[in-house]
């Protein structure tokens, strides 16, 4: 009978690069400052990592298809290396990877690594998902701000809320977020806006505009895993173990018929679900500190 991976597996160190315009640096330069600093907050020596996983997502500029890019710009020797690609999750993929690698006894010190490099694209957006990744007759001009478009319409529709209403209690997302940045040196964006300046900026795809859509950032971050016994044999008192990881993949069923009307995401309901009954959260909004 499964059992979960609650507190199998501790966080041994983290790091990532500044997120942002990086036209200096390819793939490899920001592989390794997310790598180091993840190594140096681990307390380990790069030989003592058994096993890592890349992940990239979309166009593969300077990556390529493998997960030997990973092997090669950290002078790994012979250890599995593997890329993880699944579209927006590639990063929490490959992190789930290497936590089950270490939960299921397979190795004991575990890497997961995501890099992007989407400024190089040129593309002004995300690139189009049916560039080579899709059937071209399949989402052939689906956008990331169009779907949430979409979302954001069927949840008025469903709830009676006014376009105006609803623009408003998303600006304060965007300011909160924006408000973080300026607390982040390694944000891209690090500028406070209020309120008004959401409301009125250029629309994107109705009802969200500019404030609401996310950047496109180059970047890389890093997380090294182990068990909790391993990481306070190294020293690690206060132990950041990993309580749950789901992942629900849908089959797109939902578009076949009217049983969803569009308004939520069915998939985060199922993974959040499982989430919550593997951490042994019965009460996700008394128990939960941070959203």
């Amino acid at each position: 009978m499964a059992s979960g991976i609650r507190d199998k597996v501790a966080i041994l160190g983290m790091g990532c690069t500044r997120f942002g315009e990086h036209w200096d640096k390819g793939a490899e330069e920001l592989m390794v400052g997310a790598f180091e600093e993840a190594l140096a907050d681990a307390g380990i020596e790069r030989k003592q990592v058994e096993a890592a996983w890349l992940s990239t997502c979309l166009d593969e500029v300077s990556v390529g298809k493998s997960g030997l890019p990973l092997s090669e710009t950290l002078r790994f020797d012979y250890i599995p290396v593997s890329r993880v690609e699944n579209y927006c999750a590639s990063g929490s993929d490959a992190f789930r990877s290497a936590v089950y690698a270490v939960a299921a006894g397979a190795c004991d010190i575990a890497l997961a690594l995501g890099v992007e490099k989407l400024k190089d694209t040129g593309f002004g957006g995300l690139p189009g998902l049916n560039a080579g990744t899709s059937a071209p007759l399949w989402w052939s001009n689906l956008t990331a701000p169009g779907s949430f478009a979409q979302l954001a319409s069927a949840y008025r529709a469903k709830h009676g809320v006014s376009r105006d209403d609803l623009k408003r209690a998303m600006a304060h997302i965007s300011v909160k977020s924006h408000a973080n940045g300026v607390k982040n040196p390694k944000a891209h964006l690090q500028r406070a806006i209020t309120v008004d300046d959401v409301l009125n900026a250029p629309l994107i795809a109705d009802p969200l505009g500019l404030y609401d859509c996310c950047g496109v950032s180059d970047g890389a971050a890093a997380a090294i895993v182990t068990t909790p016994d391993i990481a306070r044999a190294l020293g690690k008192k206060d132990i950041v173990a990993v309580k749950a990881l789901q992942l629900a993949g849908s089959n797109g069923i939902e578009e076949q018929h009217n049983s969803w009307d569009g308004s939520y995401f069915a998939t985060a309901r199922v993974a959040a679900k499982r989430a919550y009954r593997e951490a042994g959260i019965e009460r996700p909004r008394e128990q939960l500190s941070l959203v």
